[in-house]
Parts: C-alpha cells; sequence; structure tokens
C-alpha cells in the first residue's frame, strides 16, 4: 500500500512539474499576452538567418543570409511608411533560401530604380502561407505595422491552394463569429499547438504533396504528354472557394487603401514542348483522383482562370506569369521554388509587365502567352 501511495505522490509531482513546464513554455513562446496575434501567423521578426544551400542549388557563395525585419517583413527600405508595394505569398515570395538582395523583389525595386522610378518593395511572403493565411495577415499582421500604407499589394499565388480542400478546417478563419471555442483560442495562443500545426504541415507539405524545399534533378525524371484524366470537374467545389477567397483578399486590399495584383505561378511540373505539354509522370492523389504532371497543367491553368476571373471581376490588375513558357531547368531548384537566376527572370518579367502601370499609371500590359 504504502508503494501505491509513493508512486501516486511520483505521478502527482511530476504532474505538477510537467504543468509548470507546459505553463512557462506557452506564456514564453506562445501568443496568450500578444494582442497583435502575430504568434498565429508564423511571423518571424527581427532575424537574420545563415542557410547552407549547396544542396539545393549550385552558388559560388552557398552560405545565403535570409532577414528579416523588426515588423517581419524582408526588403530594403527604411519605415514601412515608404513601402509602396507589398508583395504577398507562400514560400514562393518568401524566398527562404535566395540571399537578401537577389530575391525577385529585390530585382524588380533595382529595376525601377536603374529607370529613375523609385518604387520601394517589400516582402510579406511567408512559407507555406495560402490565401487563408493572407486573409489573416490583414486581420492580425498588416494592421499593427505603423505606417504602411502601400500603393499596391502584389499576390503571388495559386501553388498552395492547389491542394486546399473546399471544406478546409480553417475555413472558419474567414467568419467573424466572436463566439468562444476552445480549439478556436489554442490555435490562436499556444506554442505547442503551433509547433504540432508546423510539423503536422511540414509533413502534409513534405511527404504527401512533396512541396517542400529539396533538389531535383530534373533530367533524371521521367516525363509523359498523356494525363491520367480526362475531366476536372473534381475540382470546381474547390476551385469556388478558391475564387471567394482571392474576393475577400481584393475587398480588404481596396479598404487597406491599395489596388490589388494578383500573379500567377510557374511550375516545373510541366513544361511546354514544341510537341506539347509533358508533365512529370510521378502520380500523386488528388480528391482521390490519380494525377501526373501533364494532369497538374490542365488543373492549374484552371486554377489560374479563377485568378484571372476574379481579378477582371474586382478590377485588379492580373500577370499570367504561369503562362510564360521560357523556363529552364536551372531556374528551380525544385517543382516550385526558384533558384537567383530564376527569381532574377521573375523579378524581370514582372518589371516588364508593371512598369508602364506604375510609372503612368495606366492599364496593365497584356499578360503572357
Amino acid at each position: 500500500m504504502k508503494r501505491v501511495r509513493r508512486i501516486l505522490k511520483i505521478l502527482r509531482v511530476n504532474a505538477v512539474l510537467l504543468a509548470v513546464g507546459i505553463a512557462i513554455i506557452e506564456l514564453a513562446f506562445g501568443g496568450w499576452l500578444d494582442t497583435r496575434n502575430l504568434n498565429r501567423l508564423n511571423i518571424l521578426k527581427d532575424r537574420i538567418h545563415k542557410y547552407d544551400v549547396s544542396n539545393l542549388y549550385d552558388n559560388a557563395n552557398p552560405i545565403i543570409t535570409y532577414s528579416r525585419g523588426k515588423y517581419g517583413l524582408r526588403g530594403n527600405h527604411s519605415t514601412p511608411g515608404s513601402i509602396d508595394m507589398l508583395t504577398v505569398g507562400g514560400s514562393t515570395t518568401d524566398q527562404r533560401y535566395i540571399h537578401d538582395g537577389e530575391t525577385w523583389q529585390d530585382v524588380l525595386q533595382r529595376q525601377f530604380k536603374q529607370e529613375g522610378v523609385t518604387v520601394i518593395v517589400a516582402n510579406a511572403g511567408i512559407d507555406g502561407q495560402s490565401t487563408f493565411g493572407h486573409i489573416m495577415n490583414f486581420k492580425w499582421w498588416f494592421p499593427a505595422i505603423p505606417g504602411l500604407t502601400p500603393e499596391y499589394i502584389l499576390f503571388y499565388v495559386g501553388l498552395n491552394d492547389f491542394y486546399i480542400d473546399s471544406e478546409y478546417q480553417y475555413d472558419r478563419l474567414l467568419s467573424d463569429d466572436e463566439s468562444f471555442s476552445l480549439r478556436s483560442t489554442l490555435s490562436e495562443n499556444s506554442a505547442l499547438w503551433l509547433l504540432a500545426r508546423s510539423l503536422r504541415g511540414t509533413f502534409e507539405a513534405m511527404v504527401l504533396h512533396k512541396m517542400g524545399h529539396r533538389s531535383i534533378n530534373f533530367e533524371d525524371l521521367r516525363w509523359t504528354r498523356q494525363a491520367l484524366q480526362s475531366d476536372y470537374g473534381f475540382m470546381q467545389s474547390r476551385l469556388n472557394a478558391y475564387a471567394d477567397r482571392l474576393r475577400i483578399l481584393a475587398n480588404m486590399t481596396y479598404e487597406f487603401g491599395a489596388k490589388p495584383v494578383f500573379v500567377s505561378q510557374p511550375s516545373l511540373k510541366y513544361r511546354v514542348t514544341p510537341h506539347g505539354i509533358e508533365g512529370d509522370d510521378n502520380p500523386s492523389t488528388y480528391e482521390g483522383h490519380q494525377i501526373n504532371g501533364v494532369d497538374y497543367y490542365h488543373m492549374m491553368k484552371r486554377l489560374d482562370g479563377v485568378t484571372k476571373t476574379v481579378a477582371s471581376e474586382k478590377d485588379a490588375l492580373f500577370i499570367d506569369l504561369a503562362g510564360y513558357t521560357d523556363w529552364s531547368d536551372v531556374d528551380f531548384y525544385d517543382f516550385s521554388h526558384m533558384t537567383p537566376q530564376g527569381a532574377k527572370k521573375v523579378g524581370t518579367l514582372l518589371h516588364e509587365t508593371l512598369r508602364n502601370t506604375i510609372q503612368d499609371a495606366g492599364e496593365i500590359a497584356p499578360a503572357f502567352n
């Protein structure tokens, strides 16, 4: 009996120590005391990181610097009030493994400067963020940045929303329902919940959908011109939900006093050849359907078509960067993420398309065809 009481006492003491430890972790790293709610968005602030990119792509100096400023933005700007264009997106906007000064935002800003035009471009990309997160940026992040009044907000979108289900669990983020929810409260404030959510997201992106940062030797891939599907009607509910989120983003942008710019994203999961579309022959699953790179091309065309339609509906600018066909293997280090050479090409293409709009406040140039 004494042994049982001793074991119970040890368990109680350990439970108390565990609870105290969790409380300390939550108060130190969680968002319970942060009224700005930035913890919910995985935003790094006042950070400088060094990354070795030698396992991703060839670079003369493989140790790159990645930094984010006081308010979580990347880029060369003196104050938030000096920012003319804010770029929003996921990892292809963030560019975690591209050196400071070499992102497509840096290229875009420099090319305007070379023409004698000052356009300060700030990078608000968050690795892994989809349009759900972009919407919350307007609620939890951008209003907390003093003096932020960009003239344009550019959304580099599509790839991260491709696998988002129309009944995605974070659909509640689009609601203004203020009623108490334990799950919602934990997800918005708990450091351990955030860690678990991040690990799950990383697993889904890297393992299930193979969307994480990795090096791909495109010469070793098997390519096909034959799609596995002939009808993509199974996408419709997701496309409808995606369109609704884009409309919300456009409305929020106008309410923020800026003009929305929507840009489609290129991918090297497929390529345009003189013989037609070729895609990665390795199949994946979408809504229970097997798809390959050719299917992915046709499906992304439909998703980008939704972006174009909503842009027209909302009088926003649309740039069909995915429709540009002169990409090469050295522009990407995996299916979605670009090397410095690819980032330079993106910045140059955006400049060529936006220069008349920015300088003359006229209509945007025709999309790439």
